[in-house]
Parts: structure tokens; C-alpha cells; sequence
């Protein structure tokens, strides 16, 4: 058979076959989800760059940075306004009460109108309104009658802006690093006073007070300056910041068992630039990846892809 016809032939035996659907891939082909385990050896370990460490206490020193200013006193300018309009009134209303106390007495013995005394009373009740307003705007910023006496306490102030998610972190008697730009490298010991009971109505925020120690007279007010408190260490387990893989419904770490690294769901809380405490998700004496967290992970997903070993 040959020429024309024979194409013909062949044309017609090619056609079932190509109109055939792709037969799909092996099962074991086919892309699937990830297991949590990766198997490496000692050798090829070593050979990655895979490091471990066991995990201990937190050790931590965590540290809350702010931002603000230097200032004389330890007030911000509301508050300030606020102090000084309850002195004033305080004093008005004293000296009214002596005008009246003193024309009573006159009247008493006929020196004075009545008018005069009238006088006096509407003078003392003015003064007692005026007084009573300027005590509640002092009270509704959290400022006691003696609070003058806190600016003795330090000869210059820091006053940080202190977000409201911050609030419980920092507490009186802290210590604190002030840094400035206009003395770069230099490190101003000072000390958390205290926190305004008040925030600011526009940003929430609320002022850290904070002393500090400048014998020598070279910080100024309006200076802007960083804040650094030093927090409290938490009592816990922390890993380098270096195992810790961030995704995007958690944070995970690579826990060393021999041969195997299983990927490992944790909870972290407080950090620092080099490490992050971990308050659920490990147990102490555990061994995790600090150095090759990301090769395993990319060995991890590639896995998916691979034919399944034969049983």
C-alpha cells in the first residue's frame, strides 16, 4: 500500500490516539502537602550548615523603646496649664474667704454696709466655683494636689509617649537609657518615675515621667530624645531569634530529634534584638535549629514534589 491511500490508512489509525486525554501522573507524582518532618544525616547536616541548640531559660532583658522629649518639670504643656489654673484658683479663693471672714467681722461691729458684706459673699462663692472647676480639670488628668512636689525629684525630665497597648509594661522605678542626637554614642543613665493616669485624647497615648541623671548640665529642655526601659525579664524559655520561622499563621521553630527535624507550631512573647522568649509550643531540654531553619523548610516543600519512597 503505498501513495495516497497509504496516508489515508495511516491518518485514520493516528486519530484515536491523539484525541486520547493525557493520562494523569502517578499518584506519588502529584503535588501534595508537605510533611512536618525532614530526614537528613549527621553528614549532610553538617554539610548544610545545620546548627542546634537546647532550649533554656528566657535570660531575656527585654527593652521598651519610646520617643518624646526633655522638659523642666515632669508635666506636658495640658497638664501644666491644668496645675497652674488650680494654684491660681486655690489662691483666689483663700484670699476671698479672708475678704469675706474680714468684712463679716466689720459688719459684726457696724464699720460696713451690708452691701459691703454682700459683696464679699458673692466674691467668695465666685471664687469657690472657679477653684471647684480648676480641682476637677487637675482631677480628670490624674493630678493629686501635691504633685508639685514629684519635680523635685530630678533636675531634668524625659517625657516618653507611651502607647495604650504599653500601658502595663512600664512601671514605676524602671531603668532607663536616654539617648539625644545631639550627644551620639553617649548614654544618659535615668529612671521611671512614673506614668500619667490621663492619655492624650487625640493620639491615646499616655507620658512616661522620667528622671534623669545629668550632673554635669548638658541636656536641655525641648532636647528630642529615645527612651530605653529596661523591662523586667520574663520567667520562661527563649530560643535565638535565628530558629524562629514567621509565617503567615504563626511562628514555628525546626526541633532536632537524631536524624529528624520536625517543624514545630510555637507562641512567643517578649524579644529582644537576639532573642525570643517562647511561652508555649516547647519544653525545656528540647533541642531546635538556631543556624539552617530556612534550608530545612525549603527541603521541607520540595518533598511534596518527590516520588514516595517504596515501602
Amino acid at each position: 500500500m503505498t501513495g495516497r491511500p497509504f496516508r489515508i490508512f495511516l491518518a485514520a489509525l493516528l486519530v484515536p490516539v491523539s484525541c486520547r486525554p493525557a493520562e494523569a501522573p502517578p499518584l506519588a507524582q502529584q503535588a501534595a502537602t508537605p510533611p512536618l518532618v525532614v530526614k537528613l544525616s549527621a553528614e549532610a547536616a553538617r554539610a548544610a550548615g545545620i546548627e542546634t541548640r537546647v532550649v533554656g531559660e528566657a535570660g531575656l532583658a527585654p527593652v521598651l523603646e519610646l520617643t518624646g522629649t526633655l522638659a523642666a518639670k515632669p508635666w506636658i504643656p495640658e497638664e501644666q496649664t491644668a496645675l497652674s489654673d488650680a494654684e491660681n484658683a486655690d489662691a483666689r479663693l483663700r484670699l476671698a474667704e479672708a475678704s469675706f471672714a474680714r468684712t463679716s467681722r466689720l459688719h459684726a461691729e457696724g464699720i460696713v454696709a451690708r452691701q459691703d458684706l454682700d459683696t464679699a459673699q458673692a466674691a467668695r462663692d465666685q471664687a469657690r466655683a472657679t477653684a471647684a472647676e480648676a480641682d476637677a480639670r487637675r482631677a480628670n488628668l490624674g493630678l493629686s494636689v501635691d504633685a508639685r512636689t514629684l519635680e523635685s525629684q530630678a533636675g531634668i525630665w524625659g517625657l516618653a509617649s507611651l502607647p495604650e497597648t504599653d500601658l502595663s509594661r512600664a512601671r514605676a522605678g524602671e531603668n532607663v537609657e536616654v539617648t539625644t542626637p545631639a550627644f551620639p554614642g553617649r548614654r544618659f543613665s535615668a529612671k521611671v518615675i512614673g506614668v500619667s493616669r490621663s492619655a492624650d485624647p487625640e493620639t491615646r497615648n499616655f507620658t512616661v515621667r522620667i528622671a534623669v541623671d545629668d550632673p554635669a548640665g548638658q541636656l536641655h529642655p525641648q532636647m528630642l530624645a529615645t527612651f530605653a526601659i529596661a523591662l523586667p525579664a520574663p520567667a520562661g524559655l527563649a530560643v535565638p531569634r535565628s530558629a524562629v520561622l514567621l509565617e503567615g499563621d504563626g511562628s514555628y521553630v525546626y526541633v532536632a530529634e537524631e536524624s529528624l527535624f520536625r517543624k514545630q507550631a510555637v507562641r512567643t512573647g517578649a524579644s529582644t534584638p537576639d532573642a525570643v522568649e517562647v511561652v508555649e509550643g516547647l519544653s525545656r531540654g528540647q533541642r531546635v535549629v538556631v543556624k539552617g531553619a530556612q534550608i530545612l523548610e525549603s527541603e521541607r516543600l520540595k518533598s511534596r514534589f518527590r516520588p514516595a519512597e517504596a515501602d
